[in-house]
């Protein structure tokens, strides 16, 4: 069974370990890869907005993957985007306006990654393979958001970013996956046609969308994993923990 899928990505190069703690980069080589596999399994690739239009509150047709990408970092447009013409493959990319042009907030300073600036994303959303959605206005975690909270956070990173694209955005991206229960309803309210979550989160609700996210870690078992939607469940399952105890290196008291 060839479920469909969405799956979660940040930025695309090459770092090692100590400027990317939190393995948000996928090497280029590894990307295609990843790519590669799913063609193999006839795969085909769509926006978010086709997989949305299928929802209905059920699970879409098998056999369909939307690539989507978190932050907006700049090789989203000078690496990201020239592969996936050559592939002719699209994406959804969640940016924060109110971030536009600063270092990542989740990088060492030493890794030089910025975030595309407003003139950097508006050549990127003028590629017909790329739909920008938004991600809050600052990568502010909406896990405890009122209603309120949560709908002015939608709606004004939303209006920044209509503005200054002249055209719809019609998706959104939890940050850090998480959200309140006011969320779903907050989003719908700002006009969005679905929203996405990850980490376990979420199902096939148009405002509560599951994402497999996938990091620099990930080779093939655990990539093969996680398109398969038993990563997670592997993972939290008894023999899991198990021996992730196991892999943890043995610390020696001192005396």
């Amino acid at each position: 069974m060839r479920r469909s899928l969405i799956l979660a990505y940040h930025g695309i190069g090459s770092f090692p370990r100590d400027l990317d703690p939190h393995n948000l980069m996928l090497a280029p080589e590894r990307f295609r890869q990843q790519l590669d596999i799913l063609k193999r399994r006839r795969y085909r690739f769509v926006t978010l907005s086709e997989i949305a239009a299928q929802l209905d509150h059920q699970r879409p047709p098998e056999g369909l993957c939307a690539l989507t990408f978190d932050d907006g970092t700049v090789d989203n447009l000078e690496v990201l985007a020239p592969m996936l013409e050559e592939l002719a493959v699209p994406a959804t990319v969640f940016v924060c306006p109110g971030l536009l042009g600063t270092d990542h907030f989740a990088m060492p300073p030493a890794a030089r990654v910025r975030l595309m600036d407003a003139e950097e994303l508006q050549r990127l959303a003028s590629s017909p393979l790329i739909e920008i959605g938004s991600h809050t206005n600052t990568h502010v975690d909406l896990s405890d958001a009122t209603a309120e909270q949560a709908y002015s956070e939608m709606a004004s990173s939303k209006l920044a970013l209509e503005q200054l694209l002249e055209r719809p955005v019609r998706f959104f991206a939890y940050p850090k996956c998480g959200y309140s229960a006011a969320c779903p309803d907050a989003a719908r309210r700002a006009g969005y046609t679905a929203a996405v979550t990850c980490a376990g989160r979420g199902g096939w609700t148009p405002f509560e969308l599951a994402r497999e996210a996938i990091d620099s870690l990930d080779r093939r078992v655990s990539f093969a994993l996680k398109a398969r939607g038993q990563f997670l469940p592997l993972r939290n399952s008894r023999a899991g923990r198990l021996a992730r105890a196991l892999a943890r290196p043995i610390r020696h008291r001192s005396s």
